[in-house]
């Protein structure tokens, strides 16, 4: 198992509070005082801007025609679904871009549309759509290719559709650069002329805007589609690491709660075969447990499996296909051990943790559908921006994918080595590009350039932010439920954290099929005990001798098992007391 070291404390940044702001906000939200000051920390200061926050309501949506180009991609549209034209979505192969191509394939099918839909094949195609995409448009005879979550970046290919008599929307949502694709319309809210207020929304969050245009434009009624299709937004939402907040967390908290009582098959065989189903839905879960075996399909092979999962209307054809994903996600995990291991020795061997302020890695080893999320593991292990490149022998190219931490904005920084890439696309956390071989030194000293003028040392030493320090005694089942408020938690919304000094161990137990984590139970001066969880500290529980006194971060919950629900804290950090 990966991540089975002792564990290396990190520096704790305890927010702070102004105590007369805090007095006044907790006199006018009904909240208790700690998660009014976890409310302050997240930056919110008005009673209205809280009731927004802790009851995200889909009333509270920005109207889709602030969109720049929705109206024409509209009106394209339904020219189309009125003339019989042909239409074909074309996706991505991630989980944005397949929930995306469900969400409007779906909404046309409900307009009577004759729509067909696109994925492209991540190795033999690559990101974005290409001119193989548009041929095959052609072959079917469509008018007209609306993309989702892509597009904006590809001039030449929408020249080529152009060429052939194909009109293209393109609805997206990543960073533009210097030029953009001139479609016939194009809807990405991080244009440079689109005055819409909310920039970060997802892809999917982007396809939804534009079908509610698009449903509206009928005559039919907006709110019952949103209903309807929020449970996708909130899978492509949390899947793709977009913050959130603003639209992005009232898409996902209303997605989440439809999600259990989703009337798409696939959805419900995916909940079972995952073993969640009739549970209560979290980010944590679409994180962890659902997005991971969708994305498993386009990772590996063809991410049609996932997308035919998310259309299917027939439970046993639902039931099949989740089957099939979960054996394509158990191989994903053997796989994502071993380029991971393989990533981390080349780190460790070349000291590479020591001298490079952003971690590029290369092999002709490595599978270039799983790289992204290897590069998220080393971005959480080693705590700078990681770009991982898996290297085609027989065209001497390399793919790559790379995530980031919050101070280093990954997109602006490639964007300064594209003379060196062939492609290239993403956001602030994480992007995608292909390079050639020969060039790769050349781009690793580069990235690295850059990033030695915007990342300081301080920046690479992991550092946790907690949001108030508390007493064990303070830490009720009252709290805990409270705390549920907050979610969904993620990027852009961190989980809150706390911190406690002086807890005595009263006894531990190593868990997992490699002792990799420790069951805690502690207790204060006071006899109060509680207990928590350490995930991956079993290498490290020297620290947790029984009677010793240590510091802890943690995350406050409520453990389920067996129909019983207690508090249960989990670890984040811990360290000697400075009274031991």
């Amino acid at each position: 198992m990966i991540g089975n070291k002792a564990k290396k404390s990190k520096d704790w940044k305890i927010i702070q509070p102004d105590l007369a702001i805090e007095e006044e906000f907790c006199n006018q939200v009904p909240a208790s005082r700690i998660v009014c000051r976890v409310l302050l920390n997240r930056g919110i200061r008005t009673p209205r801007e809280a009731r927004e926050f802790l009851n995200p309501s889909m009333d509270n949506l920005h109207d889709p025609s602030l969109l720049d180009g929705i109206d024409r991609a509209v009106a394209r549209t339904i020219k189309a679904l009125d003339a019989g034209e042909k239409i074909m979505v074309h996706g991505d192969y991630d989980v944005d871009g397949i929930t995306s191509t469900a969400l409007l394939v779906r909404v046309l099918r409900a307009l009577r549309a004759d729509v067909s839909w696109y994925i492209p094949h991540r190795q033999r195609e690559g990101y974005d759509i290409r001119q193989s995409g548009i041929e095959e448009a052609a072959r079917r005879g469509a008018n007209l290719i609306i993309t989702v979550d892509c597009g904006t970046s590809a001039i030449d290919e929408i020249e080529y559709a152009k060429r052939l008599g194909i009109d293209v929307i393109v609805t997206d949502h990543h960073e533009p650069g210097p030029k953009i694709a001139e479609p016939l319309a194009l809807i990405n809210p991080r244009k440079r002329d689109c005055q819409y207020p909310f920039k970060d929304l997802a892809g999917v969050g982007v396809a939804f805007k534009f079908a509610e245009a698009l449903v509206k434009g009928r005559g039919y009624d907006t709110e019952a589609f949103r209903r309807r299709f929020v449970d996708l937004v909130a899978i492509g939402t949390v899947a793709d690491i977009v913050p959130l907040v603003g639209e992005n967390r009232v898409l996902t908290k209303c997605g989440i709660t439809e999600i259990p009582r989703s009337g798409k098959p696939g959805i419900q065989a995916l909940l079972k075969v995952a073993g969640v189903h009739g549970k209560p839905i979290t980010s944590h879960m679409l994180s962890y447990i659902l997005c991971p075996r969708l994305n498993a399909a386009g990772r590996l092979d063809d991410a049609s499996l996932a997308l035919n999962l998310l259309l299917t209307k027939e439970e046993a054809e639902a039931e099949k296909l989740a089957e099939m994903l979960e054996l394509q996600n158990r191989e994903r995990q053997r796989e994502q051990e071993r380029i991971t291991l393989e990533a981390i020795e080349q780190i460790t061997g070349r000291c590479l943790d020591e001298k490079a302020k952003v971690l590029v890695l290369s092999s002709q080893r490595w599978h270039p559908g799983i790289i992204g999320v290897v590069a998220s593991k080393i971005v959480d292990l080693f705590h700078r921006p990681a770009v991982l490149i898996a290297i085609d022998e027989a065209n001497n190219k390399g793919v790559g994918s790379a995530r980031s931490i919050d101070s280093f904005h990954l997109f602006k920084a490639l964007m300064q080595c594209s003379e060196l890439l062939e492609r290239c696309g993403g956001h602030a956390k994480a992007a995608g590009l292909s390079i050639m071989a020969e060039k790769l030194s050349d781009f690793d000293e580069a990235i690295n350039e850059v990033a030695d003028h915007i990342l300081t040392q301080s920046d690479l030493i992991p550092q946790i932010e907690v949001d108030a320090e508390l007493e064990i005694d303070e830490i009720t089942y009252d709290l805990a439920t409270e705390l549920q408020l907050l979610e969904p938690f993620g990027y852009g919304n961190r989980e809150p954290v706390f911190a406690s000094r002086d807890v005595r161990v009263i006894s531990k137990t190593r868990l997992g099929g490699n002792g990799n984590h420790l069951k805690l139970k502690l207790a204060t001066q006071k006899t109060k005990q509680i207990e928590c969880i350490a995930f991956g500290w079993g290498e490290s529980e020297q620290l947790f001798e029984i009677g010793a006194t240590v510091d802890l971060c943690y995350n406050v919950q409520i453990n389920e098992y067996a129909g019983f629900k207690v508090v249960q804290l989990v670890l984040k950090d811990a360290k000697p007391s400075k009274s031991t």
